[in-house]
């Protein structure tokens, strides 16, 4: 066979003798090939022999090569299988099997070297296509791969490497941030290691988006657009739920319901978590991640255990009402840096609650660096080797779900509605089925729970009607925020942008969330009566149509960012070049952050539907330390939780006069708490 175009002579082989040198090889002579130019034409060729013209005597232990390929190599000791012959290489004082190991290592294909020696190699079988190897210790792992990466593999790696780092300097010299380069220049090999990964890690071209799309946060507040309270709010009414059966037309409570546990038990709806933030604010021995906090109730429960129970009851009675159904409502917990780690251990410890570990997905959103108001927007650093980063808000989700696929996997599971809900609220009542089936009724691609204020001084957001005109439909707002940096979930509205709707089209009015300190007091204290105009509170539980998520992944809708102080603690170098430690006293930071509730105003108000719920049942947020006087604390949750339980007792007494059933009890547990 010859070199270039395949093609095969047949020749005869006259004689031929071995030369014995560097290397074996063989002197032979062919018939008809007498002449130099002859045998010219055979330089590059590779001699074959038919197997069955092979002679047939061998002298003993010697083996054709062609017959070994392929053979099953066997320890002799364990008879197990280790690998296949699929070369053999003669070294000069001895041939060596080239041996393809059957289980990769360390997820990839290895090959050995294995002398070819009777002490080693002493069972060749040829019919049984197997050879039997008796390893001396230490052979088998001579060959393989030690762990890491190959020195080509390094060396790419390390190319990969400085084109990356030299793009960050790049950035960060147009973006006046240089100073967060000198980590790399001192202190310990893991030390600079651990800063070029987080750098590699951040967006900036995201954060020179945030710098220039944010307001000051010392700007001064306006209002644009002609702002009203929303028209009258539909209520959830729990209270005859007793009553309640899959023919009630009347009740649009129960007519809701039984709606939301068919979406459940189709495989509809999913839920989402807001878990990204830390429970500093809590107090010193709080845990590290909000829904790891626990509740006495008397029994101990986190946060997300209580969640999950009320998830797994929902299941339960959309099962129990449609028996061919067994739902599994994906829970997807959107974490950050600084608590996805936490949390996927903490879920992994608790076996995910009773849920099935398929149905809990985990989403991390980005972070963002924090910056410095007062020097220029410098990036602000924990450490010379490290940046003080933070999550991009609730906001942060709509790309978190993009980036990640999940919106898409959503959707191709057949899911139409999402709820989305801050960890931080002890009452919340998770996956609700009233909440799915009103939003479905209204057809409506956002939803959005709220309780009424019960002051002109409660500081919680105002959900108001915003309408648009020529002169608004352009117009931005600006929020402030003071606060420490281990701030809630729940966050503030911030910027108007064109006030289009996902289709493109200008829209007549939207819904927006003004925070109470951005209210001017003529609509925070404004009454009709002995009721406040401006009453319906936003409590951060709200609801999406997937297709809606779907068309937030376009970027001209991308959510704005928002500037929000903070205390930040942080290293600088003092004036004599020494890091130092400074744990300020009043806010000197800027966290860059995007809010959840920017995404309604490009909804028209006609798709958005609101529904009040009774706060004693579905409001008990967690956001201060517990303290005298101090509300919305773990303190103030478990009292409105063991109130809300108490009622629980008290219904069930007076059912079972009647005789009480198990989808009651089921019911009762999820509108109570289990």
């Amino acid at each position: 066979m010859r070199m270039g175009k395949p093609s095969i002579t047949e020749v005869e082989l006259i004689e031929g003798r071995e030369t014995i040198g560097k290397q074996t090889s063989w002197l032979v002579r062919l018939k008809g090939v007498d002449t130099l130019e002859k045998a010219s034409e055979f330089q590059g060729a590779t001699m074959l022999i038919r197997a069955d013209e092979r002679p047939v005597s061998l002298e003993e232990d010697e083996d054709y090569i062609p017959d070994l390929l392929g053979m099953d190599v066997v320890i002799q000791e364990t008879k197990e299988t280790i690998g296949t012959i699929v070369d053999v290489h003669n070294s000069g004082a001895s041939d060596l099997l080239r041996v393809q190991l059957t289980k990769p290592i360390r997820g990839k294909d290895v090959r050995i070297w294995i002398p070819f020696v009777k002490e080693i190699v002493p069972v060749v079988d040829i019919s049984s296509n197997r050879v039997e190897i008796s390893p001396p210790d230490g052979l088998l792992d001579l060959n393989v791969p030690k762990e890491g990466p190959s020195r080509k593999e390094s060396l790419k790696m390390e190319r990969k490497r400085k084109a990356i780092l030299s793009a960050i300097r790049k950035r960060l010299r147009a973006l006046g941030q240089t100073h967060v380069l000198e980590g790399l220049s001192i202190g310990e090999e893991s030390q600079r290691q651990s800063l070029m990964d987080q750098l590699m890690s951040i967006d900036f071209g995201l954060f020179q988006q945030a710098l220039l799309n944010a307001p000051s946060p010392l700007s001064t507040n306006s209002i644009t657009g002609e702002l009203q309270p929303p028209p009258t709010v539909p209520q959830a009414n729990w209270a005859d739920f007793e009553t309640w059966s899959p023919t009630s037309k009347d009740n649009d409570t129960a007519r809701w319901w039984y709606k939301g546990l068919q979406l459940v038990a189709d495989g509809e709806v999913a839920v989402i978590v807001l878990a990204g933030g830390q429970a500093t604010r809590l107090g010193p021995d709080s845990p590290p991640v909000k829904g790891m906090l626990e509740l006495d109730l008397p029994e101990r429960k986190s946060l997300f255990e209580i969640q999950a129970d009320r998830l797994l009851l929902v299941q339960e009675l959309a099962a129990q009402v449609y028996p061919e159904a067994a739902p599994q409502i994906p829970w997807i917990v959107l974490t950050s840096d600084a608590t996805d780690v936490s949390t996927r251990s903490f879920f992994e410890k608790k076996e995910y609650f009773g849920l099935k570990e398929s149905q809990v997905w985990f989403v991390k959103q980005d972070s963002l660096p924090c910056v410095d108001y007062k020097e220029g927007n410098a990036i602000l650093l924990e450490s010379p080797w490290k940046l003080a980063v933070a999550p991009t808000g609730n906001g942060g989700l709509f790309s978190a779900l993009h980036a990640q696929n999940i919106t898409d996997r959503l959707s191709e599971e057949g899911v139409q509605y999402v709820q989305v809900y801050s960890v931080d609220n002890a009452l919340v009542r998770v996956g609700d089925p009233v909440f799915f089936g009103y939003a479905h009724e209204q057809k409506a691609d956002v939803g959005v729970k709220v309780v009424k204020r019960t002051s002109s001084d409660e500081a919680v957001g105002v959900v108001c009607l915003q309408k648009n005109n020529e002169q608004n439909l352009h117009s931005e707002h600006e929020g402030t925020q003071i606060e420490d940096i281990s701030e809630s979930d729940e966050t503030e509205e911030g910027d108007e942008r064109l006030a289009i709707n996902i289709h493109g089209n200008s829209i007549s009015s939207h819904y927006r969330v003004l925070e109470y300190n951005e209210m001017p007091d003529a609509l925070r204290t404004a009454k009709e009566g002995d009721d406040l105009v401006y009453q319906a509170a936003h409590i951060c539980v709200n609801l999406f149509s997937v297709d809606y998520l779907k068309t937030l992944a376009d970027k001209k809708l991308e959510l704005g960012f928002h500037s929000a102080l903070k205390r930040i603690r942080c290293m600088k170098k003092d004036e004599s070049g020494e890091w130092t430690t400074y744990t300020p006293d009043q806010p000197n930071g800027v966290k860059l952050e995007r809010f959840i509730f920017d995404a309604f105003k490009y909804c028209d108000s006609e798709e958005v539907a609101l529904l009040e719920v009774n706060r004693n049942e579905e409001f008990a947020p967690i956001k201060n330390a517990v303290g005298p006087g101090i509300a919305d604390t773990a303190e103030t949750a478990l009292d409105m939780t063991l109130a809300l339980r108490n009622r629980s007792m008290s219904t069930a007494a007076e059912s079972d006069q009647d005789g009480d059933n198990h989808n009651l009890s089921l019911l009762r547990a999820y509108i109570f708490g289990k």
